[in-house]
């Protein structure tokens, strides 16, 4: 049989500790780490690793070699980002639900409630009525949910061609974002006049985030928070709210629908961070595999 040697560099993480993330980039290093730590894209219990950038070489693996990469890849990291999320919104209910704001508690209220776009900047919320407390009380708990996995699993896939668009390389850009300045980013092939370009991020991560704060705050996507309220864990109905996506509107819906149960997404709904019991040492290592 033959051997080939490879020389891999591996950061693993603390035995027990919760928020120890290992940070990798490299396409070997990345499936190593997996193998090493049993980690499937079936796995329930999910490794804090992340991925600053996809590696190119995962245009050149079969397509079931690199749906399972992609998968494995983006997974810990749309957990991780719902776990800030839920931090989050467990901090800001628990503020809001006083029944006398101070000033600091209206400080805090006023930054976040700004940023899910609840109030306008600037807002005073010195002297509110309890109705008007209650709306923004609703609204903090509504918009500051996390997302389900399969629904931004599948939009990750057909938005950026399951991690092989040319935005994914170049910008980190998995979902579509737009550039707010028509001059920056990325300019798209038979891009003209004043259309913006793709957004340029500086992490996989980063994409991610912004994603998450887009469907949580935007107008345009107050039909999918409703049914992720109505319907907790049915990924194929919620897919229902993204109508207003992509100009293809309801066909986006049926594509999204067919990615979540064609490839199994929705089996992943359920998907938690592990606490790092597989891990093995905290410093810098260099591993030997022989293959």
């Amino acid at each position: 049989m033959h051997k080939k040697t490879v020389f891999l560099t591996v950061f693993l993480f603390l035995i027990n500790s919760l928020d120890a993330t290992v940070v990798l980039s490299d396409f070997d290093e990345i499936n190593a780490t997996h193998k090493l730590i049993d980690y499937t894209w079936k796995s329930q219990s999910v490794p804090r690793i992340t991925v600053k950038k996809f590696p190119e070489k995962i245009k050149d693996v079969s397509n079931g070699k690199r749906l399972k990469f992609f998968i494995r890849t983006l997974l810990p990291m749309i957990l991780m980002e719902n776990e800030t999320i839920e931090k989050e919104h467990d901090f800001i209910v628990k503020i809001a639900a006083k029944e006398n704001w101070n000033k600091n508690d209206i400080s805090i209220i006023s930054e976040i409630a700004y940023k899910y776009r609840i109030i306008k900047k600037n807002s005073d919320l010195t002297g509110l009525s309890e109705i008007e407390k209650d709306e923004i009380r609703y609204f903090l708990d509504h918009r500051i949910r996390s997302v389900p996995v399969p629904i931004a699993l599948g939009q990750a896939a057909l938005e950026s061609g399951w991690g092989t668009s040319r935005f994914v390389f170049e910008g980190n850009n998995l979902f579509g974002h737009v550039a707010k300045d028509h001059k920056k980013g990325l300019k798209p092939k038979n891009w003209s006049g004043k259309q913006r370009n793709i957004r340029i991020f500086d992490s996989l991560q980063d994409s991610i985030s912004a994603y998450m704060l887009n469907l949580n705050r935007n107008r345009a996507y107050r039909k999918f928070r409703w049914l992720r309220r109505k319907y907790p864990g049915n990924s194929s109905k919620i897919a229902e709210g993204f109508g207003n996506y992509a100009t293809i509107k309801e066909e986006y819906i049926g594509r999204l629908q067919q990615v979540i149960t064609k490839y199994g997404l929705y089996r992943l709904n359920d998907s938690k961070l592990g606490n790092g019991e597989k891990a093995i040492i905290h410093k810098k290592i260099k591993q030997i595999y022989i293959n």
